[in-house]
Order: structure tokens, then C-alpha cells, then sequence
């Protein structure tokens, strides 16, 4: 097609990719964190899923039931991976405008 240059779109695309590659670097410095059981447990993440630390406060340790324990890290831990998905995808939107790249988010 006339006056379409491809190579000016691969280069923006590649641009892009590397903003992006870029800003998931930085996620992987950022943290959120996910609470459970009203701040008994809470699990701090990188802005890429990756858990960095667990708190429990010590009311949520009775060694009559551990299950409840239990219960409450599954809950942290699913709060903060999913705090951890929702700021990656805020924040690498803010790079494509919004437009979901498949393989990149």
C-alpha cells in the first residue's frame, strides 16, 4: 500500500516491548500485599507474583486449630498474587493504552 511504511510500525512495536520489558523490571522491585482474617495474616508480593514475606500477627496462631491458620495464609497469599496481577495490568495498560498485547500482560 502507498505511503504505509511497515518498517516505522515494527519500530514502535519494538519500542513498546522494550517500555514494557522495561516497566516489568521495576514491577519486580514494587510491592503490594494481601490481608486476611482482618490483618492476622499478610502477604507481601512483587508487582510480578512472586511472594517476599509472610506476617502473622500471633492472635492467629492457636495450636488447637492450625487450620484456621492455614486458611487465612491461602486467603493472604490469593489477595496479595492477586493485588500483585491487577497493578501489573494497570500499570503496563498505562504503556499500551490500554490495549491487551497477547504474551506481553
Amino acid at each position: 500500500m502507498p505511503g504505509l511504511d511497515m518498517n516505522y510500525f515494527i519500530r514502535q512495536a519494538n519500542k513498546m516491548t522494550e517500555k514494557i520489558e522495561q516497566r516489568k523490571t521495576e514491577l519486580a522491585e514494587e510491592t503490594v500485599e494481601g490481608k486476611s482474617g482482618d490483618g492476622l495474616v499478610v502477604v507481601f508480593a512483587s508487582g510480578t507474583q512472586e511472594i517476599k514475606s509472610i506476617k502473622i500477627n500471633p492472635e492467629a496462631v492457636e495450636l488447637d486449630d492450625i487450620s484456621m491458620l492455614e486458611d487465612l495464609l491461602v486467603a493472604a497469599v490469593n489477595n496479595a498474587l492477586h493485588a500483585s496481577r491487577t497493578h501489573m495490568q494497570e500499570e503496563l495498560g498505562k504503556l499500551t493504552g490500554g490495549i491487551k498485547i497477547p504474551g506481553l500482560l
